[in-house]
């Protein structure tokens, strides 16, 4: 009876202990947790800091790059609205200057047709009062309105065949033929190389009599 109860006391003393030891590493545990919640406590203001601080920083990056990529987009748009302006400016110039070449161009048009025609009325003509006449048109167009609206090869045309007619060179009626054909031909290549040229272009290729 005595070594059962003995036992019986050894047992339960021993579940004491076993009691108290998992009573004291709940206390151990919950002193710990206890410990880790007062940490993040006083941590918590200086997170709270921190977390504004970057959102600050961050809003003020996310600033200057709009900042950044707006002024990048307003010199972009700056450059285009340049371009596009000079382009109006070129346009506009090219319409001023076909403006002003129209009526020119239209009368060197008309001159250099008159030309061919007495020349060749000259070179063909049958008629003495019809040759005569035609000579007379080919000295006024060649003294005055070509002189406004020829170009230097044409000029030169028109000087070699009237060396036919006032005598300077000795030309038969072949001869005359050739050079009245030679005139037209000129008086075409004029056309074409003209017909779109700028004021400036158009008089650096002419004599200047002055």
């Amino acid at each position: 009876m005595d070594e059962n109860a003995a036992d019986t006391r050894s047992a339960i003393e021993l579940q004491k202990l076993k009691l108290e030891v998992q009573r004291l590493e709940l206390e151990v545990w919950n002193t710990r947790r206890l410990r880790r919640f007062e940490l993040l406590l006083r941590l918590l203001p200086t997170v709270t800091i921190l977390v504004t601080v970057l959102g600050f920083a961050f809003s003020v990056w996310q600033y200057r790059v709009q900042q950044v990529r707006n002024r990048e987009s307003s010199e972009r748009q700056a450059v285009k609205d340049t371009a596009e302006r000079a382009e109006r400016a070129r346009k506009e110039e090219e319409t001023a200057q076909r403006e002003f070449m129209k009526p020119l161009l239209e009368k060197q048009l008309q001159s250099y047709f008159e030309a061919a025609e007495a020349a060749a009325t000259i070179a063909t003509a049958t008629d003495p009062a019809e040759r005569r006449k035609a000579e007379a048109r080919f000295w006024v167009l060649y003294q005055g309105p070509l002189v406004m609206v020829e170009t230097t090869d044409v000029s030169g045309a028109m000087k070699a065949f009237g060396f036919c007619l006032d005598g300077t060179e000795k030309c038969d009626g072949a001869e005359i033929r050739k050079r009245s054909l030679k005139l037209a031909s000129t008086l075409e290549n004029s056309l074409l190389r003209t017909w779109n040229k700028s004021p400036h272009d158009f008089t650096s290729g002419q004599f200047d009599y002055r």
